[in-house]
């Protein structure tokens, strides 16, 4: 049976799982997990995707929630997973078939993967940082000036509508004027954008109905 023809959405999030091969299990360990962990962040820095969730409990397959955020999924997921296997060196076959993977096309879709990343894996590790969700991360503060006086992530429009509010009346303006502004309105997208887990498509609503590629275009110039 041919393979399926992969969903191609370069604002998607997706659902990845990726299975281990038959040469050695994908964790032997938590140095492994570890040595994984790190990879994510620097495939993250290099290609500016964001992660909502993994799960690395399983010993022969992980589980990913990626925010593409304006990339290739296919690039991503083949960095990922060539830096892996030339750490993880067998003789074999590392990885058991090519990673599957499942476009999240609602909030609820998302709300219930990372549910099931949450509650459907054994817990079969003394720690549970090899299982993570977003909301379950340390909240971290916004860096941007405009923003230095909030201490909690960004997690729904509804917050970041008041936030922004906030930061309008703090200046003496509306929050027409401060996004007619595009200096300053570009800047707090990208404040917004490093500081919350809002989407492109809800940024983009946040800030006067910018499309998906005028959030991304801003976010990489």
């Amino acid at each position: 049976m041919p393979r399926s023809a992969r969903i191609k959405n370069e604002f998607g999030i997706f659902h990845i799982e990726q299975h281990g091969g038959l040469c050695r299990k994908l964790f032997e360990n938590d140095l492994d997990r570890e040595k994984f962990i790190s990879i994510l962040e620097k495939t993250k820095n290099k290609f500016n995707y964001i992660l909502h969730g993994y799960c690395l409990l399983d010993s022969n397959n992980y589980d990913l929630i990626i925010d593409v955020n304006g990339g290739d999924l296919s690039k991503i997921m083949k960095s990922i997973n060539i830096a892996y296997a030339m750490y993880a060196k067998c003789d074999g076959k590392l990885f058991s078939d090519r990673y599957k993977s499942k476009l999240l096309d609602t909030e609820e879709e998302l709300k219930l993967t990372k549910q099931m990343i949450k509650n459907n894996k054994a817990k079969l590790l003394s720690t549970d940082c090899f299982n993570m969700c977003f909301d379950e991360i340390e909240p971290i503060q916004l860096e941007s000036l405009d923003l230095d006086d909030c201490d909690n992530c960004i997690k729904c429009i509804t917050t970041a509508s008041g936030k922004l509010s906030m930061i309008a009346k703090s200046k003496g303006l509306s929050v027409d004027d401060l996004i007619n502004n595009k200096e300053v309105r570009n800047r707090l997208i990208k404040s917004f954008r490093k500081s919350s887990t809002l989407s492109l498509k809800s940024l983009g609503q946040l800030f006067g109905g910018l499309s998906e590629s005028s959030i991304s275009k801003i976010l990489n110039n």
